[in-house]
């Protein structure tokens, strides 16, 4: 169970993965043992999953919208967008879409013929895609 300190720690390091403990125990108001162990436990309890970055060389991103048929296994078709070259997120969602999808790509083209995969799996029945203009996480 998730308290409020382990929340705090999370948040922090969603911004900045590298940020060095020390930094986040003086900000937070507590020991760097503190934050140590509860980063270690949170990895362990499976909380966090991985240590990411980003990077600026990217210049199209945009999320994928996709309707899949009825009575279909989700799970399987979102598996399969996700070892797509250029996917960096997939999520089975709930609303009118049933996946949705985050790319980062270098170029029209690429985004392109992601979304063109997509459409070839035979149980989607439609995409919808929207570009990022701007993300205030990594300053796109």
């Amino acid at each position: 169970m998730l308290d409020h300190l382990d929340e705090k720690i999370i948040e922090i390091l969603k911004k900045d993965s590298r940020r060095p403990f020390v930094d986040i125990a003086n900000q937070l108001k507590v020991s760097e043992g503190t934050v140590r162990s509860r980063v270690r436990r949170l990895i362990d309890d499976g909380i966090i999953k991985s240590f990411t970055i980003k990077t600026s060389n990217k210049n199209v991103k945009a999320i994928i919208e996709i309707k899949i048929n009825v009575n279909v296994n989700t799970s399987v078709v979102a598996s399969e967008i996700s070892k797509f070259e250029g996917v960096s997120e997939v999520f089975e969602v709930t609303g009118d879409e049933d996946i949705v999808v985050i790319v980062d790509v270098n170029s029209s083209p690429q985004l392109n013929d992601i979304i063109e995969r997509i459409r070839q799996f035979e149980n989607v029945q439609s995409t919808r895609t929207r570009l990022i203009l701007k993300d205030h996480f990594g300053g796109s």
